[in-house]
């Protein structure tokens, strides 16, 4: 009988809750690109998990240290064991975390590193996870089945979110979106890149037509050419980028907007189309200047 009055004495005696045992993911993580990396959640989660919920005083090799809210000392080995992840994944996702803005690294030699969560106190408020329970007991789920439900406003919702979404046959994100995250997503459809070509460059051959091969086409060409952007201009590739491309094109490369007759064989060059400038080697050698006219 003593073990069950000791079961059922109030929540009053127990140790207070220091919020240590819980961490928080925001949900914006799932726009990110990484989202469909389960590698690169894992090893996220894993930090989120490690960071210190308070700033403490531990002992390491070279001395006492201070490891703050939102830091954790750690290295790659230990990361590699304690995940399952390998040490190149690893060590990619780091680079690739760093890059993103979302952590910091602070490298001791070969003893360890103290990696700090960039937005650790944005996301990861302070608060007591009993006076959160005592407040969910407060406020019956029961009030809420009392609002009115209007299927059709549901319905509607639905469909606009589907619209709107990021497609992947539609829309294309700017890259600079997933080194940003809580700033909100620029976006632009294929349209719209194929509605500039025409604008820029109408001496160019025209296209009727969208279909899912010059989408993907369109999407992929974004991917490589935000890597040869960022190495250029520290910046990623946008829509201002790719009418920037065009604009240029339209000046310096008029060969490609010409049918020319080919005296060695006797055809003709037939002026180019949106494939061809959709391609990420031609971009990277007209930014270099090696298309221009002679």
């Amino acid at each position: 009988m003593s073990n069950v009055l000791a079961f059922r004495q109030p929540d009053t005696v127990r140790p207070e809750a220091t919020g240590k045992g819980f961490a928080l993911m925001h949900r914006q993580f799932m726009d990110s690109k990484l989202y469909k990396d389960s590698q690169a959640v894992h090893l996220w989660l894993h930090f989120i998990m490690k960071a210190n919920y308070e700033s403490k005083q531990v002992s390491t090799d070279i001395g006492k240290m201070v490891i703050g809210r939102g830091q954790f000392i750690t290295g790659r080995p230990t990361l590699v064991t304690e995940t399952g992840i390998s040490d190149n994944k690893v060590k990619s996702l780091l680079d690739t975390f760093c890059r993103m803005g979302m952590i910091t690294r602070e490298s001791y030699g070969r003893n360890f590193t103290r990696i700090t969560l960039v937005k650790y106190d944005e996301f990861q408020s302070i608060f007591n996870p009993t006076e959160v329970q005592q407040k969910s007991n407060a406020e019956p789920q029961i009030a809420r089945l009392q609002e009115p439900v209007n299927p059709t406003e549901i319905q509607q919702k639905s469909i606009t979110k589907e619209i709107t979404n990021n497609s992947i046959t539609n829309v294309i994100e700017s890259p600079s979106s997933a080194d940003k995250p809580g700033k909100k997503k620029p976006s632009f459809s294929c349209e719209d890149v194929v509605n500039a070509y025409h604008d820029i460059l109408p001496e160019a051959k025209g296209i009727r037509a969208l279909s899912d091969k010059r989408r993907n086409l369109i999407k992929t060409f974004w991917v490589k050419a935000s890597k040869i952007t960022r190495q250029l201009d520290s910046q990623p590739f946008t829509l201002e980028s790719w009418k920037a491309y065009l604009t240029y094109i339209s000046t310096n490369c008029r060969w490609m907007l010409e049918n020319r007759p080919d005296a060695r064989s006797g055809k003709t060059w037939q002026k180019k189309g949106l494939e061809y400038f959709l391609n990420d080697e031609t971009y990277l050698l007209v930014r270099e200047g090696a298309k221009d006219d002679h």
